[in-house]
């Protein structure tokens, strides 16, 4: 279903066509800098996690943490207003 790989936004545009939600009602947790680049690009918020790469490298994402403990539903719902 995908013929482009990251940091092309395509894998993550076709998921939300998908599940039937508008690019900027998504958010993608990614672990690497090409990922965030992607989910960036399709126009979604990203939640970057340090595990691959250190805060600085995905500081594109609109937030980086050090481990998904940080993220909740205050979190999410705080990224997508």
């Amino acid at each position: 279903m995908v013929t482009k790989k990251k940091p092309d936004p395509q894998i993550y545009l076709k998921t939300a066509e998908a599940i039937g939600l508008q690019a900027s009602a998504c958010v993608v947790v990614e672990d690497a800098i090409k990922g965030v680049q992607a989910a960036k690009a399709a126009g979604m918020k990203c939640i970057a996690v340090t595990n691959s790469f250190d805060a600085e490298k995905l500081s594109e994402a609109d937030l980086v943490v050090a481990s998904l403990s940080e993220v909740n539903v205050s979190v999410l719902n705080n990224l997508t207003k």
